[in-house]
């Protein structure tokens, strides 16, 4: 399913990009944005809501290192979500004239049309270079938090779906002190070992470690 919605913004993002002109009366640039915008809007995931994040936590171990580190991305993928709904919501009234269009909606109209990443989305998630690698990481990273606090912990994470890589391994390091009695964080030092696994293939994770 997520391969899929994600094929479906590349393909939208693809059909607006801008043509040479051929003397025809093609489609506007505003009607292309707002077509696109209609579009991401259709697959915006819904809002992580407070009480059943704090639920789901309290089940898994509120005060875990891991799950304290799932809280605070969550809390940053949230305001993403809010952000991305807020813009495109707004773009889409501001192109059909019932609000003002704000220097931050006609820098999202600019780069939208171009397939490129508006800058107030940038400043609170990151940088990509198009837009629509940008939605597909923002759907796949999304889909990583999701599925871990509703369905459970996964087997394997995967590192650059996160805000903060090095939180992630500091949580890791502190579960594994706190899983051996007199241990010191100091003296836990990170291990890698290079697999020829899918993460497909991986259905159980390693004993007291994290993969």
């Amino acid at each position: 399913y997520q391969s899929n919605t994600a094929a479906d913004i590349l393909n939208t993002i693809t059909n607006i990009q801008p043509k040479e002109s051929s003397g025809g009366a093609g489609e506007t640039r505003e009607s292309s944005v707002f077509k696109l915008s209609d579009a991401m809007l259709k697959k915006l995931p819904p809002d992580y809501l407070a009480h059943e994040v704090k639920a789901r936590l309290i089940k898994m171990g509120i005060f875990n290192s891991i799950n304290i580190f799932l809280r605070q991305e969550i809390d940053r993928m949230q305001k993403v979500i809010t952000m991305l709904r807020s813009c495109l919501t707004d773009l889409q009234l501001a192109i059909e004239g019932t609000i003002i269009m704000s220097e931050n909606l006609t820098d999202a109209l600019d780069n939208m049309y171009n397939a490129r990443v508006p800058e107030l989305w940038k400043k609170i998630s990151w940088d990509s270079s198009t837009l629509g690698f940008w939605f597909t990481e923002f759907l796949e990273r999304n889909a990583q938090f999701s599925s871990w606090i509703y369905d459970g912990r996964p087997n394997v994470f995967w590192m650059t779906g996160f805000f903060n890589p090095q939180g992630f391994l500091t949580a890791m390091r502190q579960e594994v002190t706190r899983a051996h009695r007199g241990w010191a964080l100091d003296s836990v030092t990170l291990h890698n070992e290079v697999t020829k696994l899918m993460k497909e293939e991986i259905k159980i994770p390693p004993p007291v470690c994290i993969q």
